[in-house]
């Protein structure tokens, strides 16, 4: 049997919350239903709502879905709490899989930055961090000036993460707003018969219908988070390079990712990052994730 790379996914889940996102739910399903990954827990933060509606959430979600084989951690519930199942779950994975495991995080920073606060070698411990949050420039939608949501939720503990982590890659809003699924794409989602899609087609569609009025009437919704995944499994599909970020602690209040591109700061005041630029082929982008998501079957 082909071995599979370990992975545990750091959320703020509100697939099935009346009017919430759906993205996490999407990345979820596209790494459980992936044959070379394998999901070693969920560990639950806040973001997109509260932490304890996130957890229950997701437990009611696995349950829906006939999953039980994926354990759910509960999270801190506020910025800085590090005292949490979802901490230990996460030194024990470390611990346990030393060098071995992905830590895929699309929420707060909150549950990351705790395992590095309780173990200043967690980072050296996994395999590489994947993270979806901050903003290189202003982000604009359907001409709209938005917030950033996931760093500056907790901008501390997003500041130990971004500016300590040695393995780290962030996919910033600017790169995730490609992820542009319009109906076509999700139409042909909702006629799959899989067992998630069966589970997710009302809640999708009720989605596309809030997100067609939020851009201008274009049926379209943007898979924010599942560009994390889909960076773990195909980083082909992004451009994608080393960037200088400056450490000022001020930057994440507002999810500000602050890059010294003519090398002004010295290298103790600098962490070297991977962030992706762009998807360059969003074709094959959203292939991937129609194969991946029928595959929960």
């Amino acid at each position: 049997m082909e071995e599979k790379d370990e992975s545990n996914l750091d959320c703020d889940n509100t697939m099935g919350v009346k009017k919430s996102d759906v993205d996490d739910g999407l990345t979820f399903a596209y790494l459980y239903g992936h044959p070379e990954i394998e999901v070693m827990g969920i560990t639950c933060t806040f973001a997109n709502n509260y932490e304890h509606v996130v957890y229950y959430n997701t437990l009611q979600m696995m349950e829906d879905l006939g999953i039980t084989d994926v354990p759910v951690m509960k999270g801190g519930r506020n910025p800085g709490e590090y005292d949490s199942e979802a901490v230990d779950f996460l030194l024990a994975m470390a611990n346990k899989y030393p060098g071995e495991i992905t830590v895929i995080a699309i929420g707060s920073m909150c549950n990351i930055a705790g395992a590095y606060t309780k173990d200043h070698q967690f980072f050296d411990k996994i395999h590489r961090l994947i993270v979806m949050g901050g903003i290189t420039e202003p982000l604009y939608l359907n001409g709209v000036l938005c917030k950033e949501l996931n760093f500056a939720s907790d901008p501390a503990s997003a500041m130990k993460v971004v500016y300590h982590c040695p393995n780290l890659s962030v996919l910033t809003a600017q790169c995730t707003q490609d992820a542009v699924y319009r109906l076509e794409d999700l139409e042909s989602m909702l006629n799959m018969d899989s067992r998630f899609m069966k589970w997710s087609r009302p809640i999708l569609k009720d989605w596309i219908e809030r997100k067609t009025k939020d851009y201008g009437n274009r049926p379209v919704f943007i898979n924010w988070d599942l560009c994390t995944a889909v960076y773990l499994t195909n980083p082909e599909l992004f451009a994608t390079g080393q960037k200088r970020v400056v450490k000022e602690k001020e930057n994440m209040k507002t999810g500000w990712i602050q890059i010294d591109t003519e090398g002004k700061y010295a290298e103790e005041e600098i962490n070297l990052v991977d962030i992706p630029d762009k998807i360059i082929d969003l074709e094959a982008f959203n292939r991937k994730i129609y194969e991946m998501i029928q595959k929960i079957d």
